[in-house]
């Protein structure tokens, strides 16, 4: 069966925090209702955290950048992974993940040939 991610853009926000703990719940609640085809999923450190990796072409070497090329109003800022039959049956999934009610969630197929 094919395995899609559901890349998460939302605004970012501390998840520790006492006041996200409805939201962590919610997640929980979603994790247990389909846990027999996710395969995996990570909530994300902030955009602030990251760095960017690219090797110029012509070059060798790899130049290290902080964070995101952009700012953006949603950030990813998580993702899951669903082992489902179909895009249908993914984007069906994906839209009871808690953030589409106030963020975005893209679902792609994972590329078999590709993998790790």
């Amino acid at each position: 069966m094919p395995t899609f991610i559901a890349l998460i853009y939302t605004a970012e926000v501390d998840w520790s925090r006492p006041e996200y703990a409805d939201g962590l719940r919610e997640y929980v609640a979603f994790n247990e209702a389909h846990a027999a085809i996710l395969r995996g999923g990570h909530a994300l450190y902030p955009s602030a955290t990251a760095a960017c990796v690219r090797v110029p072409a012509g070059t060798e070497e790899a130049v290290v950048t902080d964070g995101p090329y952009a700012e953006t109003k949603e950030a990813l800022t998580g993702f899951m992974l669903l082992e489902c039959a179909d895009l249908d049956e993914a984007t069906a999934v994906a839209a009871e993940i808690p953030a589409t009610r106030y963020g975005t969630v893209e679902v792609r197929q994972l590329h078999p040939s590709l993998g790790i």
